[in-house]
C-alpha cells in the first residue's frame, strides 16, 4: 500500500510538472498598445490646445461642456504670446489625464529642456472623477492659412506614434484607442515645431481631445494557460485518489 501511495505521489508530481511546462509554453498577452482607428463619432468632451497665438493665448485646457468662459478653462499658458514661438524650434509638451478628473498641460516655452511650474497647469473636472476615456483625437489645424507645423516623437500611453504634420491649408485629424479595453487614463508627450509663422487667425493649432468617458473596464478573464493547469491538476488528484483506494 505504501508503495502505491508513493507511486501515486510521483505520478502527481510528474503531471504537475507537465502542466507547468504547458503553462510556460502558452504565449503571454502582449502589453496594451495604442492603435489608430477611424473616427468613432461624437465630439471631444475635454481637451488641450497649443497654438501659435501671437494675439491671443498659446496653450489652454478647453471644454465646451465644463469650461465656463468660451470653452476655455482658466488659467491659460502664455496668454499674451510672450515669449514668442521661434520657427524651426522643437518645443516639448505633455498632456495627461488621470481618472481623478485632472487634466495636465505643459509646454517647454523657454526651451530649457524641462517643463517648469510656470509652463504648466492642471484643471480638475470634478464631474469626471473616477472616469477614463475611450478615445483620443489629435487634430492639427491650420485652417485656411498657409502656416505649417508638425508634432514629432509623439508617444501616446507608451506607444510611439511618430510624426504628424499639418499645413498648407491642410489639416491632420487622427483618432486613437488604447486596446487594453475599457476607458483609460491618457499620457501624451512629444515635440511641437512650427515650420512657418502663424497667421492672424491664430493658426496653426494642435488639439488633443478626449472622447467618450466612463466606459467600464471588462471583467477579467482567466488566461487559457491558467485554465489548462487547473484541469491537469484536478486530473492528477483524481489519479492519486484512485491509486490509494486500490
Amino acid at each position: 500500500m505504501r508503495q502505491s501511495i508513493v507511486s501515486a505521489g510521483t505520478a502527481f508530481a510528474g503531471v504537475a510538472a507537465v502542466a507547468l511546462s504547458m503553462l510556460s509554453a502558452v504565449p503571454t498577452t502582449a502589453s496594451a498598445a495604442v492603435v489608430s482607428i477611424t473616427n468613432p463619432g461624437g465630439s471631444g468632451v475635454i481637451g488641450a490646445r497649443i497654438r501659435w497665438g501671437g494675439t491671443g493665448f498659446e496653450a489652454a485646457i478647453r471644454s465646451s461642456t465644463y469650461c465656463p468662459t468660451s470653452g476655455v478653462c482658466a488659467p491659460q499658458l502664455n496668454p499674451t504670446g510672450t515669449p514668442v514661438w521661434v520657427v524651426g524650434t522643437d518645443y516639448a509638451f505633455k498632456v495627461e489625464y488621470t481618472t481623478d478628473g485632472n487634466l495636465f498641460l505643459g509646454v517647454d516655452f523657454n526651451g530649457a529642456n524641462g517643463i517648469e511650474a510656470s509652463e504648466s497647469l492642471t484643471y480638475n473636472f470634478g464631474a469626471l472623477n473616477g472616469l477614463g476615456f475611450d478615445f483620443l483625437q489629435v487634430f492639427g489645424n491650420d485652417g485656411s492659412s498657409t502656416a505649417e507645423s508638425q508634432v514629432s516623437d509623439l508617444v501616446i500611453n507608451g506607444t510611439l506614434i511618430g510624426t504628424l504634420a499639418s499645413g498648407a491649408a491642410a489639416s491632420t485629424d487622427t483618432f486613437y484607442n488604447d486596446n487594453s479595453g475599457g476607458a483609460t487614463p491618457w499620457l501624451i508627450t512629444g515635440n511641437l515645431r512650427f515650420l512657418t509663422a502663424g497667421t492672424g487667425d491664430e493658426n496653426p493649432s494642435w488639439n488633443f481631445n478626449l472622447r467618450s468617458p466612463g466606459t467600464p473596464d471588462p471583467a477579467p478573464v482567466s488566461a487559457p494557460g491558467t485554465l489548462a493547469l487547473g484541469s491537469l491538476a484536478l486530473l492528477a488528484l483524481g489519479a492519486v485518489r484512485r491509486r490509494k483506494t486500490a
